[in-house]
């Protein structure tokens, strides 16, 4: 196979880059809504949360209740996030794989690597529906999705670029990279 031309290389360094990008903002997103603790997620995805009730007949502050208070998402948000979630994350990480397969990288390390994307594009996609309809518990599966994810996206990222611009050549393989 002939190796990337330098605008492709081009080309591919800004996609990971920017793709590098969108899930470091996915994951500030969900910290901002759950700070990565698990009554947070449960909060956030669950049965909301009932803290705010007492006060409210007391004082009303509006700012105050949008940042403190939890409403339990309905069936239609749990549906929207989980659409766009079913066909983004394996698309991703699908893409990053074929990217990450075209390296000379350790074929361990690239099996390891797309398993546990898989595994935790399930728990990611799975973790909203399980903790709205099954129970609290499963924030764990969610919280969990990302300890993988962020491994796993660092490694689909890092290799190929480390790869694609290093001077060492791969004379006689049949990586692109």
């Amino acid at each position: 196979m002939p190796k990337l031309t330098f605008n492709k290389k081009v080309a591919i360094t800004f996609f990971l880059i920017a793709i590098g990008v969108a899930f470091f903002f996915s994951c500030l997103n969900f910290c901002e809504r759950t700070f990565f603790f698990f009554s947070h997620t449960a909060d956030n995805y669950g049965c909301g949360d009932e803290r705010f009730d007492d006060e409210v007949e007391t004082k009303f502050d509006e700012e105050e209740f949008q940042e403190d208070y939890f409403i339990p998402k309905t069936y239609r948000e749990v549906m929207e996030i989980t659409h766009v979630h079913a066909f983004m994350i394996p698309l991703i990480i699908f893409v990053l794989s074929r990217i990450l397969a075209m390296t000379g990288a350790d074929e361990g390390t690239k099996i390891t690597v797309f398993a546990f994307a898989f595994i935790g594009a399930i728990l990611n996609i799975s973790g909203p529906y399980l903790i709205r309809y099954k129970s609290d518990i499963f924030s764990i599966s969610l919280l969990v999705s990302y300890v993988i994810l962020c491994p796993c996206f660092i490694t689909l990222i890092s290799i190929p670029l480390c790869k694609m611009w290093s001077r060492k050549a791969f004379e006689g393989t049949d990586y692109w990279l």
